[in-house]
Parts: structure tokens; C-alpha cells; sequence
């Protein structure tokens, strides 16, 4: 983990527990190496800064190109903190193409497999295969998580009304589905334990 990450981590994770009242559960889960596809739930622009904040290694995540271009300021700042922009009239494939190239180096990627925003209230959107096939390209396997009352925001969380909660699941290894080279297989099992976290939070469409 490089300095400034330990750093920033090291600010960000006790005001997020004690101001905000951030709770992790099942973080023993998350390897502490090799290559890792972290896959939540996405709500809200905080989940890849909370996500940055409770894991307890070094995380990159891929993002839309207009975030840093945009404002400027802003797309310097999330670079410095392994955002990486992607254009996505490529359809996709520079996404990942450097999403293997990180697992390949044994880095930690985020990988919202909802493919945006879930703006609707429901627990899920339906996932795409993408997590799924990158997993199997690439052999590392998927961590899924969920991230209960990220769409509440700062406010809320701090009169605490609905404070940010994170689950984790166990991993899912591309070998338990041979076979399954389009990722339709180990997609609709990474749905079923993504919605098994969000029943265990309490939450249910």
C-alpha cells in the first residue's frame, strides 16, 4: 500500500466510523493478496471512496471519461487515487483490458457489475456478465459485497439517519464454472449472494 493511500485511509476510515457511523461486517473475507474483482452494489459517487476507506488493501477502479475531464481538479484528484478513465464508445474493452491488466499485476480492482448507477430504490439492477468474464479471463476471483444506505448521504448519515453499512461475502472462484465462457453462469450466482447480503442488511425489493 503506498503512502499516501495509508495515509488518506488512515484520516478517512475513523472519520467516516465516527462521524458518520460507517460498520463493516465480514471484512476477515477480503484477501490480504493476489489479484481480487470487488464487486457491490453502486447507488451513490461515495462507494468507491467508502469502499477505498474499509478495505484493507490498496484498491483501483476504472471510470467514466468525462469525470476527469469534466473538472479538471477533480479527475487529477481520483487519478491520484487509482481511478482510471476509460472511454466507453469503445464498448467496453479498453475497460478491460485494464482491468486484466491490474489483476494480472496482483491488484485489488472494483468492478460495479450493476453497469451504472442504480437510481430506482430497488435492492439490484440486473447484473452484467462483465465481472464474470473478466474473472474467468483472468482467474481471480470475485469478492461480492454490499453497501446498505449509500444513496442516504452525508446529512442523514450524520444525525444518523441510516449510517453506511458494508458487507462482504465469500470469494467466488471461476473454477467452480467451467465452462462458462460468457459469464451467464457465475453472474446470476454472483446476483444470488449480492441479494443474500442485502436480505442479511435487511433490505429486500
Amino acid at each position: 500500500m503506498k503512502p499516501s493511500w495509508r495515509v488518506t485511509r488512515g484520516l478517512a476510515l475513523p472519520i467516516l466510523h465516527g462521524v458518520f457511523g460507517l460498520k463493516v461486517q465480514q471484512i476477515e473475507n477480503v484477501p490480504a493478496h493476489g489479484p481480487l474483482i470487488v464487486c457491490t452494489n453502486h447507488g451513490s459517487y461515495w462507494d468507491p471512496i467508502i469502499l477505498g476507506a474499509v478495505m484493507p488493501r490498496e484498491i483501483y477502479f476504472v471510470a467514466k471519461e468525462e469525470l476527469f475531464t469534466t473538472f479538471k481538479p477533480f479527475g487529477w484528484l481520483i487519478s491520484k487515487y487509482n481511478a482510471i478513465p476509460i472511454k466507453r464508445e469503445a464498448g467496453g474493452l479498453g475497460a478491460i483490458r485494464t482491468t486484466l491488466s491490474l489483476l494480472k499485476d496482483g491488484k485489488a480492482v472494483i468492478v460495479f457489475p450493476e453497469g451504472t448507477r442504480n437510481r430506482t430504490g430497488t435492492v439490484l439492477l440486473p447484473l452484467k456478465a462483465g465481472a464474470a468474464i473478466i474473472s474467468h479471463m483472468s482467474g481471480a476471483p470475485i469478492l461480492p459485497g454490499y453497501i446498505k444506505n449509500n444513496r442516504k448521504g452525508m446529512g442523514n448519515w450524520l444525525i444518523r439517519n441510516g449510517s453506511p453499512v458494508v458487507r462482504f461475502g465469500r470469494l467466488i472462484s471461476p473454477e467452480s464454472f467451467p465452462g462458462d465462457k460468457k459469464g451467464n453462469k457465475m453472474t446470476k450466482y454472483l446476483e444470488t449472494e449480492m441479494r443474500k447480503l442485502a436480505e442479511e442488511l435487511g433490505l429486500k425489493d
